[in-house]
This record gives C-alpha cells, structure tokens and sequence, in this order.
C-alpha cells in the first residue's frame, strides 16, 4: 500500500511542478529552458527517495559498527537535503519564490544527487571490503 500511496504522490507532484512551468512562462515570462531545473528536481527527488527506501531495509539487516555508523550518517543528511528539496518543490509560487527558487532548487537537487551518489558508492565500497556484517535469524 505504501509503495502505491507513493506513486500517487510523485503523480501529484509531476502534475503540481508541470502546473508551476506553465504558470512561470505564462505569468512571468520564462521561457522553456529556463524551467527544466524544476522537471530535473522532481526526477532527483524520485531517485533519492527510491534509495532511501531500499537503503532502510539494508540499515535493518546490517550488524552496526564503526561503518554502519557513517552510513546512518550519510543516510540521515541524504534524507533532510531530500526532504527540503521536496519542501521548495512544493511551495506556493509566489512573487518571491518565483525570484529565489531556481538557484535554490538547483543546489538542493544537485546536493541531494552528490550525497546520494556518495551513499551508494560507501555500501559498494562495503561490500567490496567487508565492511558489512548480516543478522542472520534462524526460525
């Protein structure tokens, strides 16, 4: 049920993002190019939140130690950059965010892309030198 409630998000978002564009170049005079960051930003957002979701299920699995606590670390930055950049692409567009968001969003979302890029490569890096032990449970 989660996995289709988030579905239905990401669908609201792409319509609510798609409804800015048009409502930037329509009422402020942007032009194409110049609003693709948003478009860029919710496919970020998609990604990082995908691996947030998987990356849940191995922090469960996974024995702690030394390397499972910078993981939790970089797992918890990835998640509040996730979150605020989620925030701005929800934000009412007004006169001010219309002037502030692009630089805005295109730190955040290249922020979060970095930083998710980084969580990826430190489980990779893991598992190619064993730093990560399972719970194994017998039944």
């Amino acid at each position: 049920m989660n996995h289709k409630n988030s579905l239905q998000f990401e669908n609201k978002l792409y319509a609510s993002v798609n409804h800015k564009i048009d409502e930037m170049q329509l009422k402020h005079n942007w032009c194409f190019a110049e609003v693709q960051f948003l478009k860029k930003a919710v496919d970020v957002l998609r990604e990082c939140r995908q691996t947030l979701m998987y990356t849940y299920v191995f922090a469960d699995c996974v024995i702690k130690t030394n390397q499972t606590e910078i993981f939790e670390g970089n797992q918890r930055d990835l998640e509040q950059a996730t979150e605020m950049l989620s925030e701005y692409l929800e934000s009412e567009l007004t006169d001010d965010y219309v002037t502030n968001i692009k630089q805005k969003v295109q730190d955040k979302y290249k922020y979060c892309e970095g930083r998710r890029i980084a969580l990826v490569k430190h489980v990779q890096e893991g598992y190619e030198n064993d730093f990560w032990n399972f719970a194994v449970e017998t039944v």
